[in-house]
């Protein structure tokens, strides 16, 4: 099966994401968090404004608070509080999120769809960080746990699978990378800003 890769900016990247259908399941590889911050302030800002939709943020690298910060300044300028008071914004760490319950994420996500449907929403995005699985050293139950997720979700859900590329690089095998691979709708590399852009 020939697999969809992509390579862009954050900027580009966030626009694909926001034309992505219903149901996409991604993979995407980023750089630092400088890029990664750009991506999800693009794409938060966008889906909240002109999708009108819920977005759901699971940080590892930064806490939630800087998460936050990162969101309200100038570059999205979001009035993060408002928007977490409203419900359209959550933003929560990964390792709380998939380690903080018996059950794990997925009640919590099936949930959100589930609101966002009863409260006229355009839908709920994920983007959800996997560094807390290697962080614990539970590369197979990350492995596992993609593989239980479908490759196309159902209902008005968009989940955005982050992988710091240092981690897909030297903690998963080239097996684990191509079961990554093939298990995604696309796989995207997030490039960085080129200089002078912002």
């Amino acid at each position: 099966m020939a697999q969809s890769i992509f390579h862009g900016h954050p900027e580009e990247i966030s626009q694909g994401l926001r034309r992505s259908e219903s149901g996409a399941h991604f993979l995407i590889i980023y750089p630092e968090l400088q890029t990664l911050r750009e991506m999800y302030s693009h794409y938060t800002k966008s889906a909240l404004f002109e999708g009108n939709e819920i977005v759901v943020i699971l940080p590892f690298y930064e806490t939630v608070g800087t998460v936050r910060r990162i969101l309200s300044e100038n570059g999205a300028n979001i009035d993060v509080r408002k928007h977490e008071k409203e419900q359209s914004l959550l933003v929560m760490d990964s390792l709380r999120g998939y380690f903080g319950s018996q059950d794990g994420l997925m009640p919590f996500v099936k949930q959100t769809v589930e609101y966002a449907k009863n409260s006229s929403k355009g839908g709920v995005s994920v983007l959800d960080d996997k560094g807390s699985f290697l962080y614990y050293e539970k590369k197979d139950d990350l492995i596992g746990w993609e593989m239980k997720l479908s490759s196309k979700y159902e209902g008005n859900l968009k989940g955005f699978c982050l992988y710091h590329k240092q981690d897909y690089d030297r903690r998963l095998s080239e097996n684990d990378r191509q079961t990554l691979l093939e298990h995604h709708g696309k796989t995207l590399h997030l490039l960085p800003s080129p200089i002078g852009s912002l």
